[in-house]
């Protein structure tokens, strides 16, 4: 099976998961896919993981968990979530058997990225991405214009899935705004979001 077919099959597979589990892509976050691992009976493990590394699927003999940086942030923590499942769902046999180390994405590239591909449209569909994009009339993706869209969105999705969505579609170039600060740049075009002014008012107060 070529790379394409594989992760057509991936797409359609998170579509499939979501239908299942009703899961409504505004609504979707960490409480809704803890239930999920609840009902799939898989156990999650906050753990202080090493730095690179910010979820790792493990099985065995009929127990499932996934060990999850304490310290991430909701939205990075949510598609990390969401990508081990892909591995619940399709790799259990070869990482039980060794074949296959999850977390190694070196060793195990078409799968590590499979497993992106399944939670990118598993936590917000690119039909509906691609919905969004059309219907803003953009002719050329500024910095500025990525954080509007960003607003738009009721996803809880972050900036770097947000880039990656937008070179898929070939609006944007390979390389292209990867070292720009997007969260410092809504900042300075909206202001501080509410939960850091009360943390910065009760810090000096």
């Amino acid at each position: 099976m070529n790379r394409d077919v594989y992760f057509e099959n991936l797409k359609a597979l998170a579509r499939e998961k979501r239908a299942h589990h009703a899961v409504r892509t505004h609504s979707f976050g960490l409480r809704e896919v803890r239930k999920i691992y609840k009902d799939e009976g898989v156990r999650i493990d906050p753990w202080p993981l090493p730095p690179k590394i910010k979820a790792m699927y493990m099985c065995a003999d009929g127990d499932f968990s996934v060990a999850v940086q304490r310290k991430l942030p909701d939205e990075p923590k949510l598609f990390a979530l969401v990508h081990e499942l892909k591995h619940h769902y399709l790799d259990q046999e070869a990482i039980e058997n060794g074949v296959v180390l999850c977390g190694d994405y070196n060793q195990n590239e078409l799968i590590e990225k499979g497993a992106e591909v399944f939670a990118a449209e598993f936590i917000y569909p690119e039909s509906e991405f691609y919905e969004l994009v059309q219907s803003q009339n953009v002719v050329r993706w500024e910095a500025e214009t990525i954080v509007h869209l960003k607003r738009r969105i009721s996803a809880k999705v972050s900036y770097t899935f947000i880039r990656k969505r937008l070179k898929r579609l070939g609006l944007i170039v390979r390389g292209e705004y990867d070292h720009l600060r997007f969260q410092k740049l809504e900042e300075q075009m909206f202001g501080l979001p509410f939960w850091k002014t009360r943390t910065r008012r009760r810090a000096t107060g």
